[in-house]
């Protein structure tokens, strides 16, 4: 289960003996399955359609390369790394994990890094060691809500807005689809007309990038702090959302809710980080 060195010599009677050959061999533990995304240049925001005024207006980006989970999180994933289930949907370890709230999935990021031997993403109190952060909150936290981001490093955490738009979208504005991967969302989204809980996740069409599931099963929670103007003021180059708030996003759309929610400009701006709703479960990146 980790990388070694290996020796080996030969014996054989009435022969020489042989020298020694070793050889190093490197053990990577990949627990999420990851999709690299090439950096680049979208318009981000509603470029088709009706929808929020928080979506608009729409703004150029661009955006560092990174790596995002080809599937939302599954419970099988999340109970290999955090040893628990705390999905409502567990009667298969293949659908999304859901009812797990924003500081959660800080804690998941963190472990997942330091159970593959990268460096962790997020620090509370000084560490990155989710085990000296405490039981995570259920209620508004200022020391959980004061988390730092070191960007550099090369652990797991969640993607901010601009990282999920740009990945849902595929990559590219052209075609400009209204869902991830299509204008028909029965063809790459379980939502509320066509789904009465989640589904295993990669059942349904990928978006042009090989990602499933951007558009419904569950929401996926961002980085960012929620702010229904923050379009107007937003920087071009890897914007990494306001540094306050009281709320974080969520995108995607889910199994409970209705298709507009699907839609990849769709903001969910009004959730609680400490909400652990049956629809809302998480994706993740790391630095390309």
């Amino acid at each position: 289960t980790s990388s070694t060195t290996i020796k080996a010599k030969a014996f054989k009677s009435g022969w020489n003996d042989s020298s020694v050959s070793s050889a190093s061999f490197s053990i990577n533990i990949s627990v999420v399955d990851m999709v690299f995304v090439p950096g680049g240049t979208f318009i981000m925001g509603r470029t088709t359609g009706s929808g929020n005024s928080s979506e608009l207006p729409t703004h150029q980006v661009t955006l560092s390369s990174f790596y995002i989970s080809k599937y939302e999180v599954t419970q099988s994933e999340w109970v290999t790394v955090m040893g628990y289930n705390p999905s409502q949907f567990s009667y298969n370890l293949a659908n999304p994990v859901e009812r797990v709230n924003w500081y959660m999935g800080l804690v998941f990021c963190n472990k997942l890094s330091i159970y593959e031997g990268k460096t962790p993403v997020y620090s509370i109190l000084g560490s990155t060691n989710p085990d000296d952060w405490g039981t995570y909150p259920i209620s508004w936290n200022s020391t959980w809500n004061s988390v730092v981001c070191d960007w550099s490093a090369n652990g797991y955490r969640l993607p901010t807005e601009a990282e999920w738009e740009y990945a849902a979208r595929g990559a590219t504005n052209n075609p400009d689809w209204v869902y991830s991967g299509s204008n028909s969302l029965n063809e790459v989204g379980w939502y509320d007309n066509n789904s009465g809980a989640t589904h295993v996740v990669g059942e349904l069409l990928p978006n042009g990038i090989g990602l499933y599931d951007m558009s419904g099963n569950v929401f996926e929670w961002c980085w960012d702090w929620a702010d229904n103007t923050y379009y107007s003021t937003s920087p071009q180059n890897n914007p990494t959302g306001p540094s306050s708030g009281t709320k974080r996003v969520i995108r995607g759309g889910s199994w409970y809710y209705w298709a507009d929610t699907c839609r990849v400009a769709y903001r969910g701006l009004a959730i609680d980080l400490y909400y652990p709703g049956i629809e809302i479960g998480l994706r993740l990146v790391r630095k390309g």
